[in-house]
């Protein structure tokens, strides 16, 4: 069974590989040494990192203690970023399904070397045809699978709700404990003078063991290039969120201001080129794509010498099965939307006032909502791609359901720091209320289906619900967790 990139297998179905050992004899790596799997290792379902600790291997004549990636493609390890990571520096092996890369290895940000061992190499054939049909399940089967979907009727519906709603604020809570770590780091970045990406091998620690004053948190910099790195990742959608949050801190808010007569277009050419999409000129553009295109470069000689960090590669960007108005081009439009307005329209300030002089909820939302959607304009509203036209013009680069998912996901947990860290006690309550009782316009398909499993329909639209459902599903549901969930501890026992 040759797998291809076109079709993603649950990294769910690989773990069942590797934990069962379920693999012909004699393995070896990608550059042909012997590999004997003593111990496949504890499954990390608590944290970010690699997916199995303290496994053992031999390697040739060696015994490897370590820590196993495990992923559907080779060069996956690029696209997630471990390679900048510090928390895959304990890899001893990368385990994929299938090796689409020439190399049989790849490398930590430590700079060390971690073999490849392509799983598909060693499946039986009746392995093989079951992965075939879970595959065929996986991409067919969209329903949500709660085991305790004829169970949690049982349970009084004020209490699940009650459940739900902790577990909203938990997903809350976390975000803002999110953001305080970054902000720590882009504050010992600055005294490092280190750039992006953190290759400093003490930089982790540094971070944890440093006091930081009230002080230290005062320069609006940091706050606006925390605001910029989150509307990025949550411009990039699921398949783009990690290269999307590359790009906002390659190309960071300080660099944006140091540049004369910057303007929207100047905005989105210097994101093209250092997101590695900007193509060559195509052989027969149209005029439109012509005169866009000569005007990016012109935009970008004039700004590059000025640039000194990393350019990243077009091949780490995700088109494949994205409708065109989530093409990454035309998100790095509404990303270059946003960086001037952080720019020229003091843009953090604005929604800080919002959130200062306003005390009704229903104003508070309308004017954050104003605030976010972003129009359909220029080059990119009428393209998805460079010389590629859209059927009809793209009316808005960011909608009101989008709007809402960044207000509840990254406006309000980062003004509840911001007034946290400056003491302002009232306000960051303000806040708090707000999550409490904002009501999103529109849902998703795990809430929507989570809500109908907890008949929770009249409820879903109401944030802290809808927050606590997707951290239900997300961090109990397809864990398996039941027997740690208030509700599965119920209806199993």
């Amino acid at each position: 069974m040759q797998v291809s990139n076109n079709s993603k297998i649950s990294e769910e179905v690989i773990y069942k590989i590797w934990e069962e050992r379920r693999l012909n004899n004699s393995l070896t790596t990608a550059e042909g040494q012997s590999i004997e799997i003593i111990d496949p290792g504890e499954r990390n379902i608590d944290e970010a990192g690699p997916d199995y600790h303290h496994a053992r291997i031999r390697i040739g004549n060696i015994t490897f203690t370590g820590d196993i990636e495990i992923d559907t493609f080779h060069s996956d390890w690029k696209a997630h970023g471990h390679h900048l990571n510090q928390r895959y520096n304990k890899v001893i092996l990368h385990a994929v399904l299938s090796n689409d890369s020439s190399y049989p290895f790849v490398v930590t940000s430590s700079g060390r070397k971690v073999p490849t061992l392509e799983l598909e190499k060693y499946l039986s054939s009746s392995i093989k045809d079951n992965l075939t049909k879970d595959l065929k399940v996986i991409n067919n089967d969209d329903s949500i699978k709660m085991p305790c979907k004829e169970l949690n009727l049982l349970i009084d519906h004020k209490e699940k709700l009650l459940f739900i709603k902790n577990l909203g604020l938990l997903r809350f809570r976390r975000k803002c404990e999110k953001n305080v770590e970054r902000l720590k780091e882009m504050i010992l970045l600055e005294e490092l003078q280190l750039k992006e990406p953190k290759v400093y091998h003490d930089f982790h620690k540094q971070v944890i063991t440093k006091e930081f004053s009230e002080k230290d948190f005062e320069p609006k910099i940091y706050w606006e290039q925390l605001l910029y790195e989150e509307i990025f990742e949550a411009l990039g959608y699921s398949k783009n969120k990690d290269i999307m949050l590359k790009l906002s801190r390659a190309a960071e808010i300080k660099f944006f201001k140091s540049i004369e007569d910057i303007s929207n277009t100047k905005i989105e050419s210097i994101l093209l080129h250092i997101s590695g999409l900007m193509p060559e000129i195509p052989e027969i553009p149209d005029e439109e794509t012509s005169h866009y295109m000569r005007k990016c470069l012109d935009d970008w000689s004039s700004v590059k010498l000025k640039y000194d960090s990393q350019m990243l590669n077009k091949n780490d960007w995700h088109f494949f099965k994205l409708r065109p108005q989530n093409f990454p081009t035309v998100r790095i439009a509404a990303g270059a939307a946003f960086v001037e307005k952080i720019i020229k329209k003091d843009y953090f300030n604005s929604l800080l006032k919002i959130l200062q002089e306003y005390n009704e909820t229903g104003k508070i939302v309308t004017r954050l909502r104003n605030e976010l959607i972003i129009k359909g304009e220029g080059y990119w509203a009428t393209h998805f791609n460079f010389n590629k036209p859209t059927k009809t013009k793209l009316n808005y680069f960011l909608g009101l359901g989008r709007a809402d998912e960044i207000i509840i996901n990254i406006i309000l947990p980062i003004f509840s720091v911001y007034f946290e860290i400056h003491n302002k006690k009232e306000l960051s309550q303000k806040v708090l209320e707000l999550y409490l009782n904002f009501y999103q316009k529109e849902s998703n398909h795990i809430v929507d289906q989570v809500s109908e499993v907890l008949d929770f329909n009249k409820e879903k639209f109401r944030s802290v619900y809808y927050q606590g459902m997707i951290e239900l599903f997300r961090n109990y549901c397809i864990k398996q967790k039941c027997l740690d969930c208030e509700i599965g501890k119920k209806v199993f026992n």
